[in-house]
């Protein structure tokens, strides 16, 4: 899938802002599905994930979780359009291991740092060696 351009629902984006708030120190992880038309891909649902690592400094998704999230969205007939996790004390900028461990090159990687401790996102198009900032909205 080529490249889009992503929009997210604000009720969706609060929701992720909120889980990564809350699971400070820890890194949280989950991921945003819906359709692409017209070069924009449209988010309907928001399906959080278990970080299994229970880690600060890294995340891997329970299987549980990514299997019910991945069942609810073939019901809905949506697709992954993008994966987001957060860095709960740093900017959200991809690490070398978000680029080597990365879901899809055909997904948006969200993330959501904490530089100077209030949430802010990014997204990216990553693939193992490279990181190229997404285009993306809230509305």
């Amino acid at each position: 899938m080529a490249p889009f351009r992503l929009r997210i629902p604000r009720p969706i984006h609060e929701e992720m802002l909120a889980r990564a708030v809350a699971a400070r120190p820890l890194e949280c992880c989950g991921l945003l599905a819906g359709t692409v038309a017209g070069g924009v891909g449209e988010v309907r649902t928001h399906h959080p994930l278990v970080n299994e690592l229970q880690s600060a400094t890294e995340f891997r998704s329970e299987p549980r979780s990514l299997f019910a999230a991945m069942k609810a969205m073939r019901a809905d007939g949506a697709d992954v359009l993008a994966v987001y996790h957060s860095h709960p004390a740093s900017e959200p900028v991809p690490s070398r291991r978000d680029r080597e461990r990365n879901y899809a090159e055909s997904v948006v990687n969200l993330i959501v740092g904490f530089p100077n401790g209030l949430p802010v996102v990014r997204g990216w198009w990553l693939t193992a060696t490279d990181a190229k900032e997404a285009e993306w909205s809230v509305g």
